[in-house]
């Protein structure tokens, strides 16, 4: 969507239409009448009239876009009703399917004086949003005022036969009862309560629904007539919310080429699900919190067991060795700091993931992992723990509350910092369970998904927690000793490793150049930290700090470069797209769908052990499987859009459409051979 945005403010006489001219649309606010008495109504207009080619959205914009956003001012006791949208057309783009106007369309209003209003006149203030498109997208907005007189006698204004004619184009009243009714994850029909004799004229219909999560908007809508009269059945996307209502515009031709626009007010039902192997394992929206809870807290457990913890875990259990035959109290103190390192880091994932989609950002879990900037500081911090693990450098004073005596020394603060930053290198990882589980959290309201994020944070920890709590478990450590000295240093080459998986993820988001730029603030970061180890002068230290600016600076400036994520070419395998996956499965045959990224060490533990090996690409190839890849390491909302509608906040997500089959089946978090050929093969449905 282009960034560019328009603004305006207009005034006008008492009665006078008020206008705003854009280089991407026009806008006007209309009065049907010159004035308005006490006790009165008066029907206002807002216009949009986008350029040519150009349009604009209904209440319900469809898969993108967005509705007119109208902020009234008015005097005390003066009322507006809420708008009352023209009939939409359909406006399709690539694969998505929007709802809007092409040309001129005015929104309606009721303005409402009470009979006690004593003002001469009415002063009405709108502050208007709008989008205009094209294939970009321009964000319009604009300040409307104007006077109306209050008397006892009004006459039409000027613009009232404009209100007739939008008046008009709205959808008529429906003299039909209708229901929605939502059968399970994939699909919804409509009952429109005519007679069979009404039904059978009808040649053509189609439905906008008022709320999402009703139909899937690009999918084909078909219709019959039934016992009960006409039944529309709709697709609905998987996982999609529970919609708010049935309501929404129903459109029809019928037999002697007339058209009909009705609103339907129809009552909203959902049907019973019966289990599907082929739908997604848990539904975010149907799932209950205690069993969301019990799936995070299962999650947070099994994450401890992701390769990519293994190295911070690494430092705790150096940690608790050198505490070995201390207090109970010390070691209980210890693992309720480590915990409440991993809750609060959780905490502050959370909110800003729960923040920032509720803005409607196409985030999900490890989203602070599709920032360079971030991975590339991550990257540098495992530098500075291996140095420090490795004797290097020794950060203890100075640097209080980082390296060695924040990471690997006992205390509350190393074990409180121990979590912080094994939370952080845990969230590329999805453990069993956990993707259901946050999939939910970000599907409910703020206080409940915060809950689900905190039990899965209070999985991670409860093993060292149960350990710490347990004298009896402390006492079959080994003791402190000579051997630890070689254990801390040994403990730095895990940290280089994940360094160096964080340099990779780095250069495949932003190319070569960057990630040398990375390498090079790397090595004068090190620099740095040599040389502040040489001395404890003001210059020398000076010197030190300023060397380690330039590494901040070279990590900004690096970390601004951006690269298309591309997938492998190969006969079988095809970028994601929707289209592309559209098309494959039109062709009927059999499709594997996975989503990965670079950062995401499960998804490639997954590939290596599973998916690339030799007799599972064999039977691909032999069963004649079209393989489509979603690369995540970078955002993409169309990826994002996906996972949510399969209940799952991050990757990997692993899908497979058999043969002329619609719904997929959704395989598990944790692949292994064994399971991904059986499924692959036809011998598992679930």
């Amino acid at each position: 969507m282009a960034l560019a945005m328009v603004a305006g403010s207009t005034h006008a006489a008492p009665g006078a239409e008020v206008s705003l001219s854009e280089s991407h649309s026009s806008a006007a606010l209309l009065t049907a009448a010159d004035g308005v008495a006490p006790g009165s109504t008066v029907r206002l207009g807002f216009t949009v009239s986008p350029r040519d080619h150009w349009h604009s959205y209904w209440l319900n914009p469809g898969d993108s876009g967005q509705a007119t956003i109208l902020d009234w001012e008015l005097p005390k006791g003066v009322t507006i009703s809420a708008p009352d949208y023209p009939v939409p057309g359909k406006l399709p783009v690539g694969p998505l399917m929007n709802y809007g106007y092409d040309g001129d369309a005015t929104i309606l209003m009721t303005l409402a004086v009470p009979k006690d209003f004593t003002s001469s006149e009415v002063k009405i203030g709108l502050d208007a949003e709008w989008l205009v498109c094209e294939i970009e997208c321009v964000p319009q907005m604009g300040r409307f005022d104007i006077t109306l007189p209050v008397g006892a006698t009004t006459v039409p204004s000027d613009e009232a036969v404009a209100i007739r004619v939008a008046e008009s184009k709205l959808p008529e009243p429906a003299w039909w009862d209708s229901r929605v009714t939502l059968e399970g994850d994939t699909a919804t029909t409509l009952t429109v309560m005519m007679s069979e004799e009404e039904a059978t004229e009808v040649t053509e219909a189609y439905f906008y629904p008022a709320s999402e999560g009703v139909v899937d908007y690009a999918a084909p809508q078909t219709f019959k007539t039934g016992a009960e009269g006409l039944i529309l059945s709709l697709q609905r996307s998987a996982g999609a919310p529970r919609p708010e209502t049935g309501k929404g515009i129903l459109t029809l031709s019928l037999a002697d080429g007339t058209s009909l626009a009705m609103m339907l007010d129809a009552d909203l039902s959902a049907a019973p699900v019966m289990p599907n192997a082929s739908a997604p394992a848990v539904l975010a929206d149907a799932m209950p919190l205690w069993q969301a809870a019990l799936f995070a807290l299962v999650g947070g457990l099994v994450l401890n067991l992701m390769p990519c913890v293994f190295p911070i875990l690494s430092l705790k259990a150096f940690s608790l060795a050198k505490c070995a035959g201390k207090a109970d109290a010390h070691h209980r103190m210890e693992g309720l700091a480590y915990t409440a390192g991993i809750l609060t880091t959780f905490l502050a994932i959370a909110g800003v993931l729960l923040a920032l989609r509720a803005g409607g950002a196409a985030i999900g879990w490890g989203f602070q992992l599709q920032e360079p900037i971030f991975v590339a500081l991550m990257a540098m911090l495992m530098l500075v723990l291996g140095l420090s693990l490795a004797g290097f450098i020794n950060i203890s004073t100075g640097f209080e509350g980082a390296g060695q005596e924040l990471a690997a020394s006992g205390g509350a603060k190393g074990a409180y910092f121990t979590g912080v930053l094994a939370t952080l290198v845990a969230t590329p990882c999805t453990a069993p369970l956990m993707g259901p589980a946050v999939g939910f959290a970000l599907t409910q309201p703020a206080v409940i998904g915060l809950i689900t994020f905190l039990m899965l944070g209070l999985g991670m920890a409860l093993p060292f927690l149960v350990l710490c709590f347990s004298p009896a478990a402390m006492k079959r450590l080994p003791k402190p000793g000579p051997w630890m000295n070689v254990f801390k240093e040994a403990l730095a080459f895990p940290m280089f490793a994940t360094a160096l998986w964080l340099v990779y993820v780095f250069s495949q988001q932003t190319g070569i150049p960057a990630t040398f730029g990375l390498l090079l603030a790397m090595l004068v970061l090190a620099l740095a930290l040599w040389i502040w180890r040489t001395g404890t002068k003001g210059f020398v230290r000076g010197l030190a700090l300023s060397i380690g600016a330039v590494s901040l600076a070279l990590v900004i400036w690096t970390s601004g470069a951006r690269v298309e994520q591309k997938v492998a070419a190969g006969d079988n395998t095809v970028a994601y797209s929707a289209a592309a996956l559209e098309g494959l499965l039109a062709d009927g045959g059999p499709v594997f769908v996975y989503f990965t990224a670079d950062w995401c060490i499960t998804c490639k533990v997954n590939e290596r052990v599973a998916l690339d090996r030799d007799d599972t690409q064999a039977l691909i190839a032999e069963r004649g499987i079209k393989v489509v890849k979603g690369d995540w390491t970078n955002r993409n909302a169309e990826i994002a859009a996906v996972l949510a509608a399969h209940g799952r906040a991050g990757v990997p997500l692993y899908l497979f459409y058999p043969a002329g089959a619609r719904n997929p089946i959704v395989l598990p978090e944790i692949l292994t051979p064994g399971g991904l050929q059986d499924v692959l093969a036809g011998r598992q449905t679930s």
